[in-house]
C-alpha cells in the first residue's frame, strides 16, 4: 500500500542514485542485446568509429552500456538536481512511497543462517 509523504528538497546523492539505478537496469541490458546481436553479424556495436562484430562487440556491449550509463548519470542528474532545487523554492514534493515489510527480511535472514 502506498503512502504519500510531503518533503521539501532531494538530497544531490539521492537523485542520483536513482538515475544511476535506472539508467544502468534499462541501458546495459540493452546494450548487452546489441552485442548479442552483433555476435550474429549485426552492426550495432560501434566504438570510435568502427563496427564491433562478433565476439569483440559482444565483450564491448556492457562496457558501452555501463559508460552510457555513467555519462547520462552525470549529465542528466546535475540538471535534475538544479531542476528540483528551483521547484523547491515554490513548494514542497508529494511522495508516494511503499514501506518495506521489515518481518519477511527477518525471516529470510534468520533462515539463511
Amino acid at each position: 500500500m502506498f503512502e504519500e509523504i510531503k518533503i521539501q528538497r532531494l538530497s544531490m546523492g539521492t537523485i542520483y542514485k536513482l538515475l544511476a539505478i535506472g539508467t544502468c537496469f534499462s541501458l546495459v541490458p540493452f546494450s548487452t542485446l546489441m552485442g548479442l546481436l552483433s555476435l550474429f553479424g549485426a552492426q550495432t556495436i560501434t566504438w570510435d568509429g568502427k563496427h564491433l562484430i562478433g565476439y569483440q562487440g559482444l565483450m564491448a556491449a556492457p562496457f558501452i552500456g555501463l559508460f552510457l550509463s555513467g555519462f547520462i548519470t552525470l549529465f542528466l542528474g546535475t540538471l535534475c538536481t538544479i531542476g528540483l532545487w528551483l521547484y523547491s523554492l515554490w513548494r514542497p514534493l508529494a511522495l508516494k512511497v511503499e514501506a518495506v515489510d521489515t518481518l519477511d527480511l527477518d525471516s529470510l535472514v534468520s533462515e539463511e543462517s
